[in-house]
């Protein structure tokens, strides 16, 4: 009687296990990297140089704030709406745009206005690739090129971090494509680098990477 009620229990145990559906493991997943908090606004310090046609540059420094007005849990996902303001050095407030940030145990997606790019893609790995713009015609590749690793921002040092690599085009004669984001564990995005240039493509100046117009933005999370 007594191995009959062990065997029956073991049973029980088994069929429990079998019917119930295990919860992923966020941090293997690599979710902190891209969290989700409705009462905690994002401040970033932008640092925005564009080059013209003329060959003046101008320079432009000033801020950025995410802030979140609702959040909306679906199946398998959660979203968060706010919007996305400019802060200038006077001080003014203004809103640039909606924004709506995105995560399910696969994916993680950030919409600025009508452009969406997929962010991260779980679990988070070193050599990792997704198309960063599903709904565009042409595929644009990321990929993780380091994850769970340490990173160093002036005079901080973030323990858990991955880096995205958007593109990295350094050594064409005829432009220059970098765009880089470095994620931080339970802060997401602190250091974003964009810059796409074009070169001078006469005889003369064919080759020396001569800028003819272009823009790079350099995008520094605010920690308080």
């Amino acid at each position: 009687m007594r191995l009959y009620q062990i065997l029956f229990s073991l049973f029980l145990i088994l069929a429990s296990c079998e019917n119930s559906t295990v919860a992923p493991n966020e941090e293997i997943l690599g979710l902190q990297f891209f969290p989700l908090n409705v009462n905690e606004s994002e401040l970033y310090s932008v640092e925005e140089i564009n080059y013209n046609n003329d060959g003046s540059i101008d320079t432009l420094r000033y801020q950025i704030q995410d802030e979140w007005v609702d959040s909306i849990s679906l199946q398998n996902r959660i979203k968060l709406e706010g919007y996305r303001y400019k802060l200038d050095q006077a001080g003014n407030k203004e809103i640039l745009s909606s924004i709506v940030k995105e995560r399910s145990d696969k994916l993680a997606s950030l919409k600025i206005g009508n452009s969406e790019e997929v962010k991260l893609s779980f679990p988070v790995a070193e050599g990792k690739s997704w198309d960063g713009f599903p709904q565009e015609f042409e595929e644009d590749e990321f990929e993780i090129f380091k994850a769970f690793q340490p990173y160093e921002l002036g005079d901080q040092t973030f323990e858990s971090t991955v880096q995205v690599i958007q593109e990295d085009n350094q050594d064409s004669v005829s432009n220059y494509d970098q765009r880089i984001e470095v994620y931080a564990a339970s802060l997401g995005l602190i250091y974003k680098v964009s810059s796409q240039l074009e070169f001078c493509r006469e005889t003369d100046c064919l080759g020396l990477q001569q800028i003819e117009i272009g823009r790079t933005i350099r995008m520094e999370r605010v920690i308080n």
